[in-house]
Parts: C-alpha cells; structure tokens; sequence
C-alpha cells in the first residue's frame, strides 16, 4: 500500500511519511481471530489493506455492542500512540484481513526525527472525536448485501438486480450486482470489485454451495427470501445458525399479493429462522421495494409515538403534515396511545381511515369510562378490549405491513417489555393498561401495565434497531392541571362534605398523568436517542378531553409544519442528504 491509498498520511510532508512508510510492519489476520480486546495494553495503531474487521465494546453490565464495522484504508488503535491506557474497545477480524502496524516504539523514532508528526496525529485524534460526538451514529451502515432464497419461489437473481435499481434510486453511488462466480475471480477480484461500488449485492439460489457461503462470507447484510407458508429449504436452518454472528444482521424479505388486506404468515419453521426484521414486499409496489432498500441500508425513518391520553390525538395531525409531503415512516413504534396510532399505521390504513378509527374509537365515545367495583382498576376494560378486537384483532405484530413494536411495563420483573411479536390487541392492551384505571394484562411474562411508566417515549428502542433517523414525537410532558375544571353542584357538595378542595383532580386523570407524564430525565434520554423531537404545544388540553381532537390534532400538525419548515426535521425527511 503506498503512501497516496493511505489518507491517515495525506496531510504528513513526504519525508516524514516515508519515515512512517519505513517503520510499518505487515500482518495477517485470519477471520474469527481477535486482534485486541478491551482492557488489553495498547503498543499499536493498525492500518486495514484488506479484508474487514469490527470493533465492540463491553457496557456496565459486560454485555458486548457493536460500534463499527471498518473497512481499508480505515486507521485504528491509534490512541495506542500517545498512551499506555487499556484498549477501548475489542477488534475481530471478520474475513481473512491485512494489516500495516506502527508500534508506539516506531512511532516515537518517527516522532524523535520529525516533531510535527506528533501534532498531527493528536489533530487527526481530535476530529475523530468531534465526529463522534456531532450527534450522528457511530454505527456503520451496511454495504455488502447477501440475498439467499430459504423457501422454494423467489428468484434471487431477480430480486438482487430490482434491488440494485432501488439502491441506486434512492442512495448515492453505483450499486453491483453478483449473482454467481465470475470468471477468474479471486479475493484481489473481488476486493477490488467491492472498492470500485458504493454497494455490493451477491445473490444465491442455492443453500451452502460454495457460492453461497462466498456470498454470505462477504456480507454485511443478509436479506432471506421466503414464500409465505412454503416450508423452508432443507439446508436453511442448519446453515444460517451455522453463519449466524453478531455482525451478520439477517431480516426476512416475505413476498405477498399485491392486493392483500393483511401479510400472509410464514411457514412456522421459517419464522424460526434467525432475522431481525420481517419486511413484507407486494408483488409490483415500488414503494415496498424502496421501504425495503431505506430498511437495508440504514436510510429508513422511523417514527416513535409517545403517550399522553388525549393529548395522543395530536398524533393525527404529525401524520397528516407528514403525508402532506410524501414522507412515510418506514418503522414505528410507540407507547400507550401513541402505540395504538403507530399500531395503525403499521396496519397500512390510509390516513383518513386512521381518522375515521381512532375518532370513532375515542372521541365519539369515551372507551375509559366502564366504571366497577375497584378491585383490579376503576373500570372492567371492556369497552377497550371490545374497541381494540374490532380493530386489530388477528393481527400479530410480525404480520404488519411495516415494522411495529410497543412497550409495556413489566410489574413482575420490574422493567420495561418490548413488544415486537406476538397478538397485536393484546400488546396494545397492555401498552395502554392504566394501572388503576384499566385492569392489568396477565401473561406468561408477568403482570403488564401501561408503558408509559417506565418508557413514555422510547426512541432508545428505535435506535437501537439501527436502521435509520428516529423523529420522536412527545406529547406527555406539557403541563397538566393548571385550571380548576368546572364542577356541578353535586360535585361541590361532595368535596365539601370530604373535606377535598374544588381544585383537585379526580382520581381517573390522576392515574392517566402518573402513567404517561414525560419527566425530564426521560425527555432527555429520548432527544439523546432520537434525531429530533417534536413537542407540540398541548398545556391546554385535558389528557382526557377527547372530544378535542380536532384541536389536539390541528396542534400536531402545526408543530410538524413548523418543523418541515425551519430545517430541523431535515435530517429524518431525507437521511442520506
């Protein structure tokens, strides 16, 4: 490698890299070696020829997480350089790699004959740090994509050169597409193949065949293709959790007829296979097909709902300023009745049906006020349960035309419960079960309770997926109960008879703001995890006020207009810009 394919040197005087040039020595690391690990001295900055390697880290807890997945002329281990400290992090050789290593001790004969190098390296230190901190994600997006067929009916060869076409469309760059074994390939081939494309798709019919495993062996990204209710090829199972890694992220691509009302359910032995994310693609619909290449790529936006009871119907308005410009969610997510509207979404009602249900759901009629002897909650549920059944019943969460999850709160294990498959209506109960005011949904898991008590707005939980720019919409942190609400007479006579001032909440809206107010700890936690925040300006509205859902809706749509407008929902509207 010389000094022109090495841009961690570009900025060095000729002599002075040469000097560096001179010092380095090569090394070969097989795939599945680990080259360092987190805590181990460092003596070395390392300089990636060829192949690919990953970097983790151990949290508090010492669970692993992935941070990058590096790619020649990537530089790391640098810090090794100027301090003797334990490595941050550990790196694995993910294919057969080279290496160029500078030892400390090399570094500082370089050092020792020219001085400026040292300030050089600490300025490259310090923008690397500022890019880490500017707020933009450190994972590294996908660019090697491996496509196999685990049922029998898709084409891969097809699907990989439709998909190429939507990268291309959508993404910076020319995307290549390989669907067998060129001729005279060898790795030099294929590296240099790579280097040349923005992204790279193989594609394989065949289950473990040698150009199968040459294609999920390169692979950043498995997309595995199934007919819905074909059983799965006879070698899938076997090799997939042969292959399977934690820098191998596999989701399934589920064909279905383009005039289906709901998704057709996988094979129950295909559904077993290891995958992030089911991603349904209607026979003919660009728009599935784009989703897909926004979902695959790291370029998807995702729309994060959080609880607020009423005030939630401003949700309506988010959705309509969103459409208003063409700007679908891709994944969604959400918690209480920021769940139930997500929820709706990921059914693929139009806008105006969503309306239509979520106002003859709630506004019309208040769902919450079945009221009963008070031994679980002050009402039985079931108006809710009847409400929820009508309109989702059937459905599971994997089963949904795009990616959905909500949460709950866990009162068994004393932690929040991410939803992302099973019976929708009964994810959806317990996301909204109030606890006190709608009874509690008992499962094998535990005691389930309204999400927003511990995760009113879990952007955290979008984020986490990775797959692209979250816009998180808070409408549980405004004040609540800044006016004395207008009793009758018999109200007042009650009061007075308990020796309760006029001005006090009744226990229903108490129960509802305990369970879905924002604080300001999980604000922050949320405006940490997701690209942006929106807060519309709900003070005034009752968080059981549901006849107010045009207010509350026209609400919404102002601070998504508003946003739109000023720039700052720029990042989420276009990802790849």
């Amino acid at each position: 490698m010389s000094a022109t394919e090495i841009p961690f040197l570009a900025g060095l005087d000729p002599a002075a890299v040469e000097a560096v040039l001179a010092r380095m020595v090569p090394v070969t690391v097989p795939a599945g070696r680990i080259l360092f690990e987190q805590g181990t001295p460092g003596d070395a900055l390392f300089i990636l020829v060829s192949g690919v390697v990953g970097v983790s880290a151990r949290d508090h807890t010492g669970m692993p997480t992935r941070i990058a997945r590096l790619r020649p002329p990537e530089i790391f281990g640098e810090m090794a350089l100027l301090s003797d400290a334990p490595r941050a992090a550990t790196v694995i050789a993910l294919r057969d790699t080279q290496l160029l290593q500078l030892t400390r001790g090399a570094f500082e004969a370089v050092i020792a004959e020219y001085p400026q190098t040292l300030l050089y390296l600490s300025r490259i230190l310090a923008d690397r740090l500022r890019h880490i901190y500017d707020g933009r994600s450190v994972h590294h997006a996908p660019r090697i994509f491996t496509i196999l067929s685990v049922t029998d009916g898709p084409e891969p060869a097809d699907f990989a050169h439709r998909l190429a076409a939507a990268f291309d469309a959508l993404l910076p760059g020319e995307t290549g597409c390989l669907t067998d074994w060129p001729d005279g390939a060898d790795e030099a081939w294929f590296q240099a193949y790579e280097a040349r494309h923005a992204r790279v798709i193989f594609a394989a019919r065949e289950i473990d065949c040698p150009w199968c495993r040459q294609s999920q062996r390169r692979g950043d990204h498995a997309l595995l293709l199934a007919e819905p209710g074909a059983p799965p090829q006879p070698a899938a199972a076997a090799y997939l959790e042969r292959v399977r890694s934690d820098w191998i992220r596999m989701d399934f691509v589920v064909r279905q007829d383009p005039g289906a009302r709901r998704p057709k359910p996988l094979h129950p032995a295909v559904a077993k296979l290891p995958a992030s994310l089911r991603i349904q693609l209607r026979d003919g619909e660009q728009a599935d097909l784009h989703r897909l290449a926004r979902l695959a790529s790291g370029a998807a936006r995702g729309l994060v709902l959080g609880g607020g009871g009423a005030r939630g119907l401003a949700h309506l308005g988010v959705l309509k300023a969103l459409d208003e410009v063409s700007c679908a969610p891709d994944f969604v997510g959400g918690t209480s009745m920021g769940a139930i509207i997500a929820a709706s979404v990921a059914m693929g009602w139009s806008l105006p049906e969503i309306q239509r249900q979520i106002e003859a759901f709630f506004a019309t009629s208040n769902p919450i006020n079945d009221y009963t002897l008070p031994l679980h909650a002050l009402t039985r549920g079931a108006k809710v349960d009847a409400g929820l059944a009508a309109r989702y019943g059937g459905a599971r969460i994997e089963d949904l035309w795009l990616p959905f999850f909500c949460v709950s709160s866990n009162l068994t294990t004393g932690s929040t419960m991410i939803h992302r498959s099973g019976d929708l209506t009964q994810a959806l109960r317990a996301s909204i079960a109030i606890p006190g005011l709608l009874p509690p949904v008992l499962c094998d898991e535990g005691v389930l309770v309204d999400g927003g008590m511990m995760n009113n707005l879990p952007a955290d939980v979008a984020a986490d997926l990775e797959r692209g720019p979250v816009l998180a919409v808070d409408v549980g942190s405004d004040r609540a109960f800044q006016d004395m609400p207008a009793r009758g007479w018999t109200g007042r006579f009650v009061r007075k008879l308990i020796g309760s001032p006029l001005a006090m909440p009744g226990l229903a809206p108490l129960l509802l703001r305990a369970a879905t107010v924002s604080g300001d700890a999980q604000s922050l936690m949320a405006a940490t995890h997701a690209t942006v925040v929106l807060k519309p300006q709900l003070s005034g509205i009752d968080l059981r006020a549901w006849s107010r859902f045009r207010e509350s809706a026209e609400l919404g749509y102002r601070e998504t207009r508003a946003g739109l407008e000023n720039g700052s929902l720029a990042r989420w509207v276009d990802p790849v810009r």
